[in-house]
């Protein structure tokens, strides 16, 4: 399991395989130190059962559990997604690739995502969000400015794998007139415009090494210099950023400058896919099947139950934006206020029933996930093992017991590499 602590200006995450308790606190001997003084040197213990449980060790301002107080001496249980409380820190548990944990519904991690993005969004940290193409992090990204105190500012955005590298730095930065052809007056970028609000940051994982540089000056100076000029401008921003890319990977391939890295995910969201968010098809395509009717000023069909059947067999490889795309071309095709499966394509009619998820179904799942991230890894570091296992965030021996567990072949002590 993976527990991870939020304070205000600090993260730290660790992976506890529950052989042994865990003890959380501001200690430097603690599996998980949070160095803030509303957290005592040993403050709460986590064990792990089964039933997974945290205690409190009679810390100074407390341990809470979904809002309710752990009375010291006494063990609170715990699902895979929890969110605690520890001093004015966040503690979050989430299971790890390997990991099925026995009484966690499936719907928990993204209640989990919609909590965290609830605390988070009161400060003034870094958000980054992760997760594949069209889960709707920009949605998440909307979500944490409408929540935060920046709300009545401005939310910009910016898609920064659809500009060329000159427009990009154009774009964030602003540039003065005559600061290249066509430059016939000035222009505030997003930083300057945005002062006060929001700026979303969406696939950040393809910011080019350039900009990548003058972010990080920009981000710790809180100033930047529009193209063409001398003159410094401060801007006052937060930063959300997105990615389907594993940004701590790139990292280690020296794609992504590790100082950017930790400017950025001050707080890191992982958003699962729509397939394992079932909870949610159905109030998700409603809400889209009411915004595409307000566009087009017609009354608001309602899907039959055959209609949601059919969108809860479908697997979803595009997710959210796949789902808004398909409730748009639902409601043109409708000719009448009942919304059917002839009114979808028949990729989706046709899908077969999903099969129930049973534990062992939902571990193989697991599984090939954990085994494209580690090939994953180990491609973008060369075959390095040692280097894989820190991007992994697991121990070196623990990496080679899981290419031998898939079959993977190791690269051979002084082999040659083409």
């Amino acid at each position: 399991m993976r527990v991870s602590a939020y304070w205000d200006g600090g993260y730290v995450s660790a992976v506890w395989a529950g052989d042994s308790a865990l003890v959380v606190g501001r200690s430097p001997d603690c599996g998980v130190r949070i160095p803030h003084p509303s957290v005592s040197r040993q403050h709460a213990r986590l064990t792990a059962g089964p039933p997974l449980t945290i205690e409190d060790l009679g810390s100074a301002n407390g341990t809470r559990v979904a809002g309710h107080a752990v009375e010291q001496g006494a063990r609170a249980e715990l699902l895979a997604g929890a969110l605690v409380e520890v001093g004015d820190a966040l503690l979050v548990l989430r299971a790890t690739a390997d990991e099925v944990i026995a009484g966690t519904p499936p719907e928990a991690d993204m209640r989990q995502v919609r909590e965290l993005v609830r605390r988070v969004a009161s400060g003034n940290i870094p958000v980054t969000l992760v997760g594949e193409t069209g889960v709707g992090k920009e949605l998440l990204a909307e979500s944490v400015h409408q929540q935060s105190p920046r709300a009545r500012a401005p939310f910009l955005r910016i898609n920064c794998a659809a500009l060329p590298e000159q427009l990009l730095e154009s774009e964030l930065f602003g540039y003065e007139r005559g600061a290249f052809t066509g430059a016939i007056q000035p222009k505030p970028g997003l930083l300057e415009a945005a002062h006060g609000g929001t700026v979303f940051l969406d696939e950040a994982g393809e910011l080019p090494r350039s900009i990548q540089a003058k972010l990080l000056r920009a981000l710790e100076c809180k100033e930047i210099f529009r193209v063409g000029s001398l003159r410094p401008r401060s801007f006052d921003v937060r930063f959300v950023a997105a990615t389907n890319r594993d940004l701590s990977a790139m990292v280690a391939a020296g794609e992504f400058r590790a100082d950017l890295f930790h400017r950025l995910c001050g707080v890191v969201v992982h958003v699962p896919p729509l397939r394992a968010r079932r909870d949610e098809l159905e109030p998700l395509a409603e809400r889209f099947i009411r915004e595409v009717a307000a566009q087009l000023d017609r009354p608001v069909p309602r899907p039959s139950r055959a209609f949601i059947q059919a969108l809860e067999r479908y697997a979803w490889p595009g997710n959210v934006r796949e789902l808004k795309h398909t409730m748009e071309c639902a409601v043109l095709l409708a000719t009448g206020m009942t919304l059917e499966p002839a009114h979808l394509p028949r990729a989706i009619v046709a899908a077969p029933a999903a099969p129930p998820r049973t534990d062992g179904h939902l571990r193989g799942e697991l599984e090939e996930l954990e085994r494209r991230r580690i090939l994953d890894a180990l491609e973008r570091c060369g075959g390095n093992q040692t280097r894989a296992s820190k991007v992994l965030g697991i121990p070196r021996r623990t990496l080679i017991d899981r290419l031998e567990a898939y079959g993977v072949p190791r690269p051979r002590k002084g082999r040659a590499r083409g």
